[in-house]
């Protein structure tokens, strides 16, 4: 089971991968609010966030490191796709 501070930390990087989303819309859209620097930042963020699952980071548990890995694979195919395109 997973302890109340890693449900904060899964809750705050699903916040962050909607925060991309929606960054990654709104630079699509061209309405000049989002740049592409800001992207690049909330992606950096974001990582930052997913990392701490990785060895050597917070001592999670499985089941809160294995949700944190899907969020940063989720966030790194918006990145690829944001750069390749579909």
């Amino acid at each position: 089971m997973e302890d109340n501070w890693e449900l904060a930390l899964l809750a705050v990087a699903s916040r962050e991968l909607e925060q991309l989303d929606w960054q990654i819309r709104n630079l699509k859209s061209g309405d000049g609010e989002t740049e592409l620097g800001d992207v690049h930042s909330q992606i950096s963020r974001l990582t930052g966030i997913t990392d701490l699952a990785h060895e050597g980071g917070l001592p999670v548990s499985e089941t809160t490191r294995a949700k944190l890995l899907q969020i940063n694979e989720a966030a790194m195919e918006k990145a690829r796709i944001l750069a390749f395109g579909q």
